[in-house]
């Protein structure tokens, strides 16, 4: 019997806008940009151009997910504006720091949506008492995506939450699905991951045991040598495919 599912977040529960051609490195730049010109509206002086320093950040971005994804860093974005600022001689106070955080987050939370379905499969998971987690790999500050969760109308729904940049440890770590499994109190074989990155979600649940179900994803195609247990085009069809197999907790009947 299926005792929990747990979700991804971005482009699997969360829909965030993709400008231009839908690159990570277009999404990034309205961020980037957003904070080059909130650093120079505080007086901070930047020789650099505008384009240098996306690129340079871009690059800085880049290396340290690499490097978190591995298991060699963890990786905030409190950090890597750091070190960024440090690039142009810029040291800059915990409070600037923070808020130059939430200056990057602005642009790219921007007419973020839920994904179809994801509510009504949240809902009705819980309601057949089915535990249900997040882990999401993420460089922003956790109480930023439970606002978005929130307003969303998913957050009520969600038992227990791990945001990576947080937590210290990311996908596909099996560290970190072994902790929200522990804190759910639900062995790995009766439990599902869902989420749309290939290597982060789906190899990472099935190295610890749990079945995992891919969201279809054009920015994350699926390689050859990875084998999701089933794949669904949103969080919508997640119930309907768990009830098939019959191991999901049937609707209870109203008293």
């Amino acid at each position: 019997m299926i005792r929990a599912v747990i979700f991804d977040m971005g482009g699997t529960l969360l829909k965030y806008p993709r400008p231009g051609n839908g690159t990570w490195r277009e999404f990034e730049e309205r961020g980037i940009r957003g904070l080059y010109r909130y650093l120079l509206a505080q007086g901070h002086p930047i020789a650099a151009e505008e384009e240098a320093f996306v690129a340079r950040m871009f690059e800085r971005l880049a290396q340290g997910w690499e490097q978190a994804t591995g298991g060699r860093i963890n990786l905030r974005a409190i950090d890597w504006i750091a070190a960024g600022a440090a690039d142009h001689d810029l040291a800059l106070s915990d409070g600037a720091l923070i808020e130059a955080v939430h200056h990057y987050a602005r642009p790219l939370r921007d007419g973020v949506t839920a994904m179809p379905g994801a509510a009504a499969a949240l809902a009705e998971l819980r309601a057949r008492g089915v535990r249900v987690g997040l882990i999401s790999n993420t460089i922003w500050p956790s109480d930023l995506h439970r606002e978005d969760l929130a307003d969303l109308g998913l957050w009520q729904y969600i038992e227990y939450a791990v945001f990576s940049g947080d937590f210290g440890i990311w996908k596909p770590r099996p560290q970190v699905f072994l902790h929200v499994l522990d804190h759910l109190g639900v062995n790995a074989a009766h439990a599902v991951f869902v989420g749309d990155s290939p290597k982060e979600d789906i190899r990472g649940a099935q190295q610890v045991g749990m079945r995992a179900i891919w969201v279809r994803s054009p920015e994350f195609p699926l390689p050859p040598d990875i084998h999701p247990d089933a794949i669904v085009e949103h969080p919508g069809e997640v119930v309907s495919l768990l009830d098939s197999t019959g191991e999901l907790p049937p609707p209870q009947q109203a008293s």
